[in-house]
């Protein structure tokens, strides 16, 4: 059986589905890739048996079946010296021979009968879904997955928690040191209410896979399982069990303290701080009075002091907080100004937006700094 495509678009294929791939695993048939022929379809899939990616791309042939591809093919295919590859598949002994112009490579693939797949395909009805557009997608997962936890001792907060209720979509992150609450509203929405924790790692892998134009995309969950559906992709990645404690008693209803500030200037303002910030916390000095946002650090390799001017609205204060912790909200966010509401020297600073009262991230202040 002969297999004529080009070799970028199957490139392509092949380098998305390849991020499912196990880094370690006591199966071996997940190591590989599946590809399912049919007469207008190829289908290229993976799992490390947490996330699954299965890519589709156009062919016309008059064959079908399903083999096992080596990892190593996916080098193979990139490095091809020509626009077009023809892959010629051996079924007697699964071997692949590969050629275009005067290269020629000879891979061993495998059967496919072991190969595991999801529960759940692109085709199949959601117990909870909505559509939306991929680049806004995209932002809102990135707006939050910074804030999970990467310990492994904290499975529970290694995962982002999807609330669904009526038209709203609500993501929780927290790693225990900061908070991160991101609703988004939608009127052709109309969910049952329901909750889903989704490893922050899946998600992680998702954006890195996503592509950056303006196309549809279906999100939704079904049988322990979050999907994605976009293009010729879908992603699905196993469901944490772990329940996600209730996080509404940690935000203050009312603030001691309130600025307007800059956010390019305070972004910068912290980047240089944070040069010269040491220990596991990367500490930095806040304070705030008369309408002024002072920043020092004051550190084994030397000094710094800056301030910024501020809208404020009530009391001054002093307190020491982790520098990335500060840059990582002010990194992710386009907005010219933000607000930043204190509750006094021990309590938590919540950072809002003045156009989105539906986004808020919560940093706890060091309380002593060795």
């Amino acid at each position: 059986m002969q297999l004529s495509t080009v070799t970028g678009q199957l490139s392509a294929c092949l380098e998305t589905v390849e991020k499912a791939l196990p880094v370690r695993t006591t199966v071996p048939v997940i190591n590989n890739i599946l590809l399912n022929i049919d007469s207008n379809r190829l289908t290229f899939s993976a799992t490390n048996h947490e996330i699954f990616i299965n890519v589709s791309m156009d062919h016309q042939g008059s064959d079908s079946g399903r083999i096992l591809l080596p990892p190593k093919i996916v080098d193979i295919v990139r490095y091809f010296p020509t626009p077009s590859v023809l892959i010629d598949i051996n079924w007697d002994n699964y071997r692949l021979d590969i050629s275009g112009g005067s290269a020629r490579f000879h891979l061993y693939g495998a059967s496919a009968e072991d190969f595991p797949t999801t529960s759940v395909s692109p085709e199949e009805e959601l117990t909870e879904s909505f559509n939306l557009d991929l680049i806004r997608f995209k932002k809102i997962l990135k707006e939050v997955v910074f804030a999970a936890s990467t310990e492994e001792t904290r499975p529970a907060f290694n995962g982002i928690l999807f609330t669904f209720k009526g038209q709203t979509l609500s993501l929780t992150a927290s790693d225990t040191y900061r908070l991160v609450i991101n609703e988004i509203y939608d009127q052709s929405w109309s969910f049952e209410e329901t909750k889903c924790l989704v490893p922050a790692k899946a998600l992680r892998e998702f954006l890195r896979i996503a592509g950056e134009g303006h196309t549809g995309v279906t999100v939704g969950y079904q049988n322990s399982l979050l999907t994605v559906n976009f293009d010729n992709t879908f992603f699905a990645s196993r469901l944490l069990e772990e329940k996600y404690p209730d996080v509404s008693g940690v935000i203050p209803f009312e603030f001691k303290t309130r600025v307007i500030i800059e956010r390019k200037l305070l972004e910068e303002t912290i980047a240089r701080a944070a040069l010269l910030a040491e220990g596991k916390n990367q500490a930095v000095n806040i304070a705030v009075k008369d309408n002024r946002f002072e920043v020092r650090v004051n550190s084994q390799e030397g000094s710094m002091e800056e301030y910024l001017p501020v809208e404020q609205e009530g009391e001054g204060l002093e307190l020491f907080v982790n520098s990335r912790f500060i840059l990582d909200i002010l990194k992710i966010r386009d907005e010219e100004k933000i607000i930043i509401d204190f509750h006094g020297e021990g309590g938590p600073l919540i950072f809002r937006l003045l156009d989105n009262s539906s986004y808020l991230y919560l940093v706890l202040p060091i309380k002593k700094v060795n």
